[in-house]
């Protein structure tokens, strides 16, 4: 689930950096205030193509810092190592189901929400039930009949039939891709100033508000998870908690060994 990254860059300390703090009388020493410096700039941020930063793991090279004209701050070249959060192909994680629609789940596992689960990668049969908002799995049965019936009409079975992957719920899933988006730049975002006598609506010229409000809408999150729950033992953690392996056995749930 997590890795270990390596980057190099060049990071400005400046001087202002080296005063005191409110916590200490002592001034930070160039590591703690490189480490801060690189704790600033990606902590909780998406690294394209590498997955999203944690923190701060080490410095394992740092140059001496060059102080350049004009800005009294020092500049270091460093080589570091990141905690960077990004799930293998074939992972089996535990997260909670933040929401629920037509086209799937929604997962999160905490300090991550852009988990998606597909209907397509749903166990069979399951639909969603509009009137609960949430969707439900139909566990099969010993009557041949009854299943097949299930498979084809999953809204016709009983409630009480249903196992309901509600909001909240503990949740196993196995990530079966993921995919980074830069995305493009926000209409209006970088314009300064409005239309005369556009109340304070208008955000540069031709943009506004709500022009750029169903822009935010529509941007892809940066890096974003598909799941499964599919496969046996996924799906809502309690379901499988205290399920027996020869009932599993039995129901065509064969333990690997």
């Amino acid at each position: 689930m997590f890795v270990l990254s390596t980057v190099q860059d060049t990071l400005f300390i400046p001087a202002s950096s080296f005063n005191p703090t409110a916590t200490s009388t002592q001034p930070p020493t160039s590591a703690q205030s490189l480490s801060l410096a690189l704790n600033t700039k990606y902590a909780n941020k998406v690294i394209p193509d590498v997955g999203l930063c944690v923190c701060l793991f080490d410095i394992q090279e740092a140059s001496e810092g060059k102080v350049k004209w004009g800005d009294g701050g020092l500049w270091h070249k460093l080589k570091a190592r990141l905690v960077v959060f990004r799930p293998f192909v074939g992972e089996v994680l535990v997260g909670k189901v933040k929401s629920s629609d037509e086209s799937g789940i929604k997962v999160s596992v905490g300090f991550f929400d852009d988990i998606h689960i597909p209907k397509h990668l749903m166990p069979e049969p399951s639909a969603f039930d509009h009137s609960e908002r949430a969707w439900f799995w139909l566990f099969p049965s010993d009557d041949e009949d009854g299943n097949q019936r299930d498979r084809d009409d999953p809204l016709g079975a009983p409630h009480e039939q249903r196992m309901y992957l509600d909001k909240d719920e503990s949740i196993r899933f196995m990530v079966e891709d993921d995919a980074f988006d830069e995305g493009l730049p926000i209409p209006g975002l970088a314009a300064t100033g409005g239309p005369a006598g556009g109340g304070g609506t208008g955000i540069g010229t031709g943009v506004t508000v709500e022009v750029m409000e169903a822009a935010k809408a529509k941007r892809k999150a940066p890096f974003r998870i598909t799941a499964s729950i599919a496969n046996q033992g996924l799906g809502i953690v309690r379901w499988w908690a205290d399920a027996p392996v020869e009932e599993l056995e039995e129901q065509g749930y064969a333990m690997d060994e």
